[in-house]
């Protein structure tokens, strides 16, 4: 762990907290669980499974005015979700999606994730098409102010062979996917391409390349587990048709090396957002 995230251990209350709800049968949605910090659910976009080998359900999370919870990476401090499907029936495969987070300054620290709703698309197969689905979900994750607590969700999620209809709760799903980032280089965004280019032995820059003008370029930099990246400065060409932005890497190994480190970089401009996989050459 970076030493900057050690401080989510100073601002995290002691005890975690664990609470479940789960559906009726042949319901779009769990019931919620309510905190007072947040409330949470589990939907699905359609009111059955009949003929289907897959379908996307979300993680609703409904959060009180001054807490946030986090996305994937949480950046200086905070508490990423964990999903566990464990124990789930007819489950093959649960993928989740991370729709772009904002930024927050907390103690001087940049932290990335959500305020007031967000929704995690999930896509789910099934191992026997058209069957009963009952999900099981143990959710963890930290909802913060200016402390952490930090909660065990479980979920129960059944959903029977009904119909294959839409359901009410579809738009909600579809409103937040469309804020997850698409590929750089694909059809659905405007950024075509990116690389990233060692500079000495900790500093390296990323070049994103833009079909229109950019505006407002920002960037968000992963890599291996206890990999750290800090922006250091942005840049846009003469042309506005190219960001630059230089980082600084600190890597968990004294070994480790800027080249041939693998990193995922998320860029967004005035709206959109795609994210891409590269090596830093």
């Amino acid at each position: 762990m970076n030493i900057k995230n050690t401080v989510l251990f100073y601002m995290m209350l002691a005890c975690l907290v664990s609470h479940s709800g789960a559906n009726a049968m042949a319901a779009s949605s769990t019931e919620w669980i309510r905190t007072d910090q947040s409330s949470l659910r589990l939907i699905s976009e359609r009111e059955g499974v009949a003929g289907r080998d897959s379908l996307r359900i979300g993680l609703q999370i409904k959060l009180a005015p001054g807490w946030k919870t986090y996305w994937r990476t949480p950046g200086d401090a905070g508490i990423p979700p964990n999903f566990d499907w464990s124990g789930s029936e007819n489950l093959k495969d649960a993928s989740v999606s991370w729709p772009l987070p904002e930024s927050f300054e907390t103690y001087g620290l940049t932290s990335w994730g959500y305020q007031d709703e967000v929704v995690f698309p999930v896509e789910v197969s099934l191992k026997e098409a058209g069957e009963p689905l009952e999900l099981k979900l143990r959710l963890q994750l930290g909802i913060c102010e200016k402390v952490c607590i930090p909660y065990e969700h479980d979920f129960t999620f059944f959903l029977d062979v009904g119909t294959p209809d839409i359901s009410p709760e579809a738009s909600i799903i579809d409103k937040y996917a469309k804020h997850v980032p698409s590929v750089i280089g694909s059809s659905a965004t405007a950024f075509n391409g990116v690389r990233a280019t060692a500079l000495n032995g900790e500093d390296f820059k990323v070049t994103v390349s833009n079909s229109t003008l950019f505006k407002a370029p920002q960037i968000i930099v992963e890599g291996k587990e206890g990999a750290y990246f800090q922006l250091m400065s942005t840049s846009i060409s003469e042309d506005r048709k190219a960001a630059n932005f230089t980082l600084k890497a600190d890597l968990p190994a004294k070994t480790d090396i800027l080249p041939g480190q693998g990193i995922t970089v998320t860029i967004s401009d005035e709206g959109r957002a795609a994210e891409g996989k590269l090596h830093v050459k």
